[in-house]
């Protein structure tokens, strides 16, 4: 059996592909890892196709860029002659449908985990789905925005290895989890900077204020990082911390550092439909998070009573000053033991129809 992985984008910004390379892994299944990288980051794995392409590109660019790589996806499967494939993404299934159709109908998995061209191409999108052996979402939001009448799997964001981990975390820790940094509550944002106003609603809110700060650690996308800098030093903020570009083994030390996680999100059907990756180290890290009511993760977070969910950023300071201060510790971790019990019930249905896909 060998198996081709196509990927939609780089390697690094596809960290759910660990979910599958781990198991398959774990089964003794050769498999190929195929990518698109526009970021000509040159990433070790069987076949790369480099063409230059984000998400700023006008529409037409990027729907000839999917179209071209799934022309050198198509190139490649005849060759290598896999038996089965695991298709990341609606943009690529989507141009590649009818090469599916003839040779893979009842062959792939369709993995879904960000909102994409489907939206455009929707009916193209069903016929897909309906050929597929296994349809894979990140997140249950999705189904808001997906056809009806179809099987959808869970299959988070998260590794095995790492819901493992942060079940069978020591108890002992707990008490340390909640940290303020020198007597200040920490809110941090880490990863992708996007979404200024969001973001510049939590940076003013608790601004110079000595029992809050905040800090924005990570890749800034469209500028938003540069925006709140300018915004930080035209209102003379004091009590906000930034620093960019982190390798991935600094981030535990990071998120350690930090009393609270910001996923504050405007409300679009792409932010209110998905679980981001902060989403996962909240509840691996023991970090409280701050949410967007009415969203996926604030309806998790509401549920569980795993952090906040806001509509906006107006009394701030007295709902986290709250939550540090009524929500006992050990109800918090009880809570977010369920929650990641229920992800691992996920990952044993996941992971049963990767085992079954890859042996028939």
């Amino acid at each position: 059996m060998r198996i081709g992985v196509l990927l939609p984008t780089n390697v690094y910004f596809s960290p759910y592909s660990r979910v599958y390379t781990d198991l398959l892994d774990e089964l003794g299944v050769d498999y190929d890892i195929i990518y698109f990288d526009k970021r000509n980051l040159n990433e070790l794995a069987a076949h790369r196709f480099s063409a230059s392409l984000s998400s700023t590109d006008g529409m037409f660019k990027r729907f000839l860029g999917y179209y071209r790589y799934s022309r050198f996806l198509a190139k490649v499967i005849r060759k290598e002659r896999y038996d089965r494939l695991i298709v990341c993404g609606p943009q690529i299934a989507i141009f590649l449908y009818p090469f599916l159709k003839k040779y893979y109908s009842g062959k792939f998995i369709m993995d879904y985990r960000d909102l994409s061209i489907e939206r455009w191409f929707m009916p193209i999108y069903r016929k897909v789905l309906s050929i597929s052996s296994y349809n894979m979402i990140s997140s249950p939001g999705f189904k808001r925005c997906l056809p009806e009448g179809v099987k959808y799997i869970l299959s988070h964001n998260i590794s095995h290895s790492l819901l493992c981990n942060a079940l069978n975390a020591p108890t002992e820790s707990i008490s340390n989890s909640w940290t303020l940094t020198q007597g200040k509550i920490s809110v941090l944002t880490i990863g992708g900077i996007r979404d200024f106003e969001q973001n510049a609603a939590i940076m003013m809110a608790l601004a110079n204020d000595q029992r809050f700060e905040t800090s924005y650690i990570g890749r800034g996308e469209e500028g938003a990082d540069v925006k709140l800098k300018e915004l930080a030093a035209s209102e003379n903020i004091h009590n906000v911390n930034f620093s960019g570009f982190y390798q991935k083994h600094e981030e535990p030390d990071i998120i350690k550092r930090a009393t609270f996680l910001n996923i504050f999100y405007p409300h679009k059907l792409s932010h209110d439909t998905a679980l981001s990756n902060r989403f996962y180290s909240s509840l691996i890290f023991r970090k409280p998070m701050i949410t967007t009511v009415h969203s996926i993760q604030g309806d998790y977070v509401q549920d569980y009573g795993v952090g906040i969910a806001i509509e906006n950023t107006d009394n701030l300071k007295e709902e986290l000053n709250n939550f540090i201060a009524h929500h006992n510790i050990d109800d918090y971790e009880a809570n977010r033991r369920k929650l990641l019990q229920s992800f691992m019930k996920d990952y044993e249905t996941f992971k049963k129809a990767v085992t079954e896909f890859s042996k028939t």
